[in-house]
């Protein structure tokens, strides 16, 4: 908890936040016409997965938690029927989405190896698809609970609400992990050196070159 709060983190936290917000509102913009009430194909999860392998998971839940803040002030939907209904949705639907993709860090420690300049791909794409795959859980829960309404008249069936959700939030979310978890392959695969924390390979490299 201590590394969390250094300087170095707080400045990678606040850079991947912002630039995760900024893919998520681009994402946003051309997915409108698609999801009318909110969702969107992206990429702006890999912010939060990046951070989550290169300063560990403290830091990947704290940039989601700041995206969904962040994503919550530039506007949101919401069923309102009652105050507390609308703090639930909020909660599932913006404040702790981004949070639960930092969950991907869970893997970290297998996935970067010390001493080693290659990491393991596998448990990579695992963390990554774990992380997406919660994110989903909480849009479908968010749409199960709160948007019944929208599930019925859009299938025409009173209380289909579990398929509505699982298949208008499975329409992006399945995509936009597919992208995230391709793309943080070729990431690992090729600049593998961006999921690691950039100070304990220099402090390695600092300590080596005292050795020789």
């Amino acid at each position: 908890m201590k590394g969390l709060f250094n300087i170095r983190t707080m400045a990678e936290v606040a850079v991947f936040a912002a630039i995760g917000f900024i893919l998520d509102t681009l994402a946003s913009a051309y997915s409108h016409a698609l999801f009318h009430t909110g969702g969107s194909i992206g990429i702006a999860m890999i912010c939060v997965m990046m951070i989550s392998f290169r300063r560990g998971l403290g830091a990947g839940i704290l940039t989601g938690f700041i995206m969904g803040l962040l994503d919550l002030a530039d506007g949101f939907y919401t069923i309102a029927s009652s105050w507390y209904v609308v703090i639930a949705q909020v909660m599932l639907d913006y404040i702790i989405v981004y949070a639960l993709v930092g969950f991907a860090g869970l893997f970290r420690k297998l996935v970067i190896k010390e001493g080693k300049s290659k990491i393991h791909v596998g448990w990579l794409a695992l963390g990554c698809t774990i992380g997406g795959l919660l994110k989903f859980a909480s849009h479908f829960t968010a749409g199960v609970l709160f948007w019944k309404d929208a599930g019925a008249n859009f299938w025409g069936v009173p209380g289909d609400s579990l398929l509505y959700s699982f298949l208008y939030n499975g329409a992006y979310m399945v995509p936009s992990i597919i992208a995230c978890v391709g793309i943080m392959i070729l990431i690992g695969l090729k600049w593998p050196f961006l999921l690691k924390d950039a100070n304990s390979v220099y402090l390695k490299d600092q300590s080596e070159n005292k050795g020789e």
